[in-house]
C-alpha cells in the first residue's frame, strides 16, 4: 500500500537537507542526519525522495525555478531596459545571496547534481539581449559576445556567491548591501548608464 504523501513532511525533509547540505557539505550529510534533523524516520525520506541525490536537485532545481520564475514576471512588466538591469541588481541578486544555505550547495560538491550549466545559459541569453539593448548605439560594450558575456556572467556570479560565503564565516566586515553597491557601480560604469 502506497503511503499517503505530506507536503509538510516534502517540505520539512527539503529544508533540514538543505541546512545539513550547506553546513556539512553533500558527502558529508547522510540520510541519517537527515532523519535526526527532521524526526522522521528513513521509511518516511525515502517516500518522498529515492535518495539523497535526488533531494538536493529538488532543493536547487525548485528554489531556482520559484525565483527564475518571479524574474521572468518582473522583467515582464519592468519596461525599460534600463529598469529591467535595475530590477535584476536590486530585486534578484539580493534574493540570491540571501539564502546562504542554496550558495553553499551551489558551490560545493553537489555542483555535479544542480545542472548549473543551464542555469547559466539562461541567465547569459537574459543578461546579453539586456546589455545588447542598453548599448546600442554606443560603445561601452563594443566586441563583448555571448561567450564573453557568460565568461563574465560566471566569473562575476561565482565571485559574488563566494564573497558572501566568506564574509558570513568571516569577519570582513561586506554586507550583502557592500556587494550589490559593487554590482551596481560596475554595471553603471561598464554600460554607462544611471542606475
Amino acid at each position: 500500500m502506497a503511503r499517503n504523501r505530506d507536503e509538510n513532511k516534502r517540505r520539512a525533509i527539503l529544508q533540514a537537507s538543505k541546512l545539513l547540505f550547506a553546513q556539512k557539505g553533500f558527502y558529508g550529510t547522510a540520510i541519517s542526519d537527515i532523519v535526526r534533523e527532521t524526526g522522521m524516520t528513513v521509511g518516511t525520506i525515502y517516500t518522498y525522495f529515492s535518495s539523497k541525490d535526488e533531494i538536493v536537485k529538488a532543493i536547487v532545481e525548485e528554489g531556482w525555478s520559484e525565483l527564475y520564475s518571479r524574474l521572468e514576471t518582473d522583467l515582464g512588466a519592468a519596461g525599460s531596459a534600463e529598469n529591467k538591469l535595475r530590477l535584476l541588481i536590486e530585486r534578484f541578486l539580493p534574493e540570491v545571496v540571501r539564502d546562504v544555505e542554496l550558495i553553499s550547495i551551489l558551490l560545493s560538491e553537489a555542483v555535479t547534481y544542480t545542472r548549473l550549466e543551464e542555469k547559466v545559459e539562461r541567465l547569459t541569453d537574459l543578461v546579453f539581449s539586456l546589455t545588447r539593448s542598453l548599448a546600442a548605439g554606443s560603445r561601452p560594450l563594443e566586441g563583448f559576445t555571448r561567450h564573453t558575456m557568460r565568461t563574465a556572467l560566471v566569473v562575476i556570479f561565482l565571485g559574488i556567491l563566494s564573497t558572501v560565503r566568506i564574509a558570513r564565516a568571516s569577519s570582513l566586515g561586506i554586507s550583502n548591501d557592500d556587494i550589490i553597491s559593487v554590482v551596481k557601480m560596475l554595471a553603471r560604469e561598464s554600460l554607462r548608464i544611471d542606475l
